[in-house]
């Protein structure tokens, strides 16, 4: 078990691991001449979710989450890219990013075992930490639990300068998708 599937366990018993295979983080760049894709994968954690409050829509869901991100798996198309992307970012240094869910506000039942809820948070990583709030959708089915979260975020915050393509820079501030497929737990 990762090391921050066991703290969540002892934090707040979860229910539902993240499954590292079929979760991922995809990351646009935005740059006057070419847009760009960045896909994370190597994410684990823990998920600790009343499904049926939230399927209800219920305001007083209690949900928990920690989710780290392998930095070093990243695929952005090409050799080059990688590379490139691996030194702007220094991920042999700051190789995990974390991300801890504070609450779920605005939640809202979507019918089959669905809700949107907007999920406020903060990301860890290169040793600073930074808040976000994503809007995002989820979906009990049996053992298992889908969520996906898009948000915007100035890479900035953590101390990081855009990196720089060839002859184009990218924007400060980029899109993020999280999508996480989690299992229940025993």
């Amino acid at each position: 078990m990762h090391d921050l599937e066991q703290r969540a366990v002892d934090r707040v018993s979860p229910r539902y691991v993240i499954d590292g295979a079929a979760s991922r983080v995809v990351v646009r760049a935005r740059s006057n001449i070419h847009d760009t894709e960045t896909r994370w994968m190597g994410l684990s954690g823990a998920i600790d979710a009343d499904a049926d409050a939230l399927v209800a829509g219920s305001a007083a869901a209690e949900v928990a989450a920690e989710v780290a991100v392998d930095m070093t798996r990243h695929d952005a198309g090409d050799f080059l890219r990688n590379r490139k992307l691996r030194k702007d970012l220094e991920v042999e240094r700051f190789r995990e990013a974390r991300f801890r869910l504070d609450r779920l506000r605005d939640v809202v039942a979507r019918g089959g075992g669905s809700f949107a809820a907007a999920a406020e948070g903060a990301i860890a990583w290169h040793g600073r930490e930074v808040a976000v709030t994503a809007a995002g959708e989820g979906a009990f089915a049996g053992d298992e639990l889908r969520a996906s979260a898009r948000f915007e975020l100035d890479v900035r915050g953590f101390g990081v300068e855009p990196p720089r393509f060839l002859m184009f820079r990218v924007e400060d501030v980029v899109a993020v998708e999280v999508v996480l497929v989690a299992r229940r737990r025993g």
